[in-house]
């Protein structure tokens, strides 16, 4: 791909919206193109500003309490095919629900989903080397990493201090797998970088065993709500023994 071609995607490939193809010939050439490196790091940095300060907003407290009043009070004669019917509805509105919730537990347990999650995690821990944005917040102290994520998410990562094991703590940044935020701690052994993501196990709980992939190792499990996804160039005993360290200092 030439740079051309290039900058009309960056946008779609900082998102993590491309197939897997087109993502990897964009992350070949920007280890090669210096100017769309820097084009891209600016568009992640923008990326990651907008999602870490952008305001949410949620609904009054009193907004459930309003529909539903409004509900009741509307002209009860209009619901009374509903009513008469009623008992045939619920019947077809628990078979639909136990249909949608067999496909999506499907869906959800599906090796398609870990495969995509795979591609994700490669490409965030291969552009996060590349672009030379490792880390938002760089600090080798647990505890004010802890704090940096306060606000920017919605749930509190633990952060480990391993260094007497041989893994230095860098530091940890936003960044995005499965569609949502995700903190990202980032380790150092030796000459080789860690990236350890970490976010709520609300919709799927993540478990696989070290795996290699594009010349990296990783390996995933969830714990007390989380799912953990740990990818490095270390060796496989390494990210085992990473994985064994950190659940024995956090205590989970």
């Amino acid at each position: 791909m030439d740079c051309e071609e290039v900058r009309q995607l960056l946008d779609p490939y900082v998102d993590g919206e491309l197939d897997l193809t087109r993502q990897l010939a964009i992350e070949a050439h920007l280890a090669e193109c210096n100017s769309c490196r820097e084009a891209a790091q600016r568009i992640t940095s923008c990326s990651r500003f907008i999602r870490v300060n952008l305001p949410v907003y949620r609904a009054p407290p009193g907004l459930k309490s309003k529909v539903r009043t409004t509900l009741a009070n509307e002209d009860k004669p209009k619901f009374r095919w509903f009513r008469e019917h009623g008992r045939r509805l619920a019947y077809a509105a628990a078979l639909l629900l136990l249909s949608c919730a067999l496909a999506w537990t499907w869906l959800t347990l599906s090796p398609s989903k870990d495969k995509e999650l795979i591609a994700e995690a490669v490409s965030n821990h291969s552009r996060s080397l590349m672009v030379s944005h490792l880390v938002d917040c760089a600090s080798g102290d647990q505890h004010a990493i802890k704090q940096w994520f306060d606000g920017k998410v919605d749930y509190s990562p633990p952060v480990a201090d391993l260094t007497q094991a041989g893994y230095t703590l860098v530091g940890g940044r936003i960044d995005i797998l499965e569609q949502r935020p995700v903190a990202a701690i980032v380790y150092q052994h030796g000459k080789n970088l860690l990236n350890l993501f970490v976010w709520p196990a609300t919709s799927r709980k993540i478990d696989m065993d070290v795996r290699s992939e594009r010349g990296y190792h990783f390996c995933a499990w969830n714990l007390a709500g989380l799912n953990f996804f740990c990818i490095s160039e270390i060796s496989a005993a390494d990210l085992e023994k990473f994985e064994d360290e950190l659940r024995e200092k956090i205590n989970l």
